[in-house]
C-alpha cells in the first residue's frame, strides 16, 4: 500500500468545507484534472459515481464514508487496485485543517501509484487552493430550482382563458 497526505490550514468552517466537497456533481467546477461527474441524485454513503478525469476513460467510485461535517471519503475501483481518497476538515481554534490522502492497494499498486496516486499527491496543493477557493463561494444547489422556474415561466406566459359571463 502506498499512502499520501497533503495538509493545509482555512479560515472557513468545516461545514462549508464539508457541504461545498460534498457538492460531488460542481466537482469539476474547481478540479481542472475532471471532464464531468455522473450522479444520481445527492452524494450519500454508498453512493455509485462515475468521474471522467481529463484525457482518461472514466472511472467508476464508490462514497465509502460521510462524516458531516467533518470527513469524505470515496474508492476507485481500478483493474486489481482501490485507490481510496479521503478528505478531512478539522476544526482547530485557528480555523479548519484541511487534509486531503489517498491510498493505493491491491496486486497492481505499484502500476498506478504514478500515473494516478503519486500524481495526485503532487497537484494537491494547487488542487486544494483551487477547492478552497470554490468554497469561498459556494452557494448549495437549490432542489428543484428549475422545474420551480419553468413553473413560474409557464403561468407568467399562458394566456388568461376568455370567460364569457352571461
Amino acid at each position: 500500500m502506498r499512502r499520501y497526505s497533503y495538509e493545509t490550514h482555512s479560515h472557513l468552517p468545516a461545514e462549508q468545507l464539508y457541504r461545498a466537497f460534498s457538492d460531488v456533481a460542481a466537482w469539476p467546477q474547481w478540479d481542472d484534472g475532471i471532464d464531468g461527474v455522473e450522479l444520481d441524485g445527492p452524494a450519500e454513503t454508498g453512493s455509485i459515481f462515475a468521474l471522467k478525469p481529463r484525457g482518461r476513460d472514466a472511472v467508476k467510485l464508490r462514497v465509502e464514508t460521510m462524516v458531516e461535517p467533518y470527513r469524505f471519503a470515496d474508492m476507485a475501483y481500478l483493474p486489481l487496485a482501490r485507490l481510496r481518497t479521503e478528505h478531512s476538515f478539522i476544526p482547530t481554534p485557528h480555523g479548519t485543517l484541511v487534509r486531503s490522502t489517498v491510498e493505493i492497494r491491491g496486486p497492481l499498486a505499484r502500476f498506478w501509484d504514478r500515473p494516478l496516486a503519486r500524481s495526485y499527491a503532487e497537484g494537491a496543493a494547487r488542487q486544494t487552493r483551487s477547492f478552497l477557493a470554490f468554497a469561498a463561494t459556494w452557494n448549495p444547489p437549490i432542489a428543484n430550482e428549475n422545474s420551480a422556474q419553468r413553473e413560474t415561466a409557464a403561468l407568467e406566459t399562458r394566456p388568461l382563458p376568455n370567460y364569457v359571463f352571461c
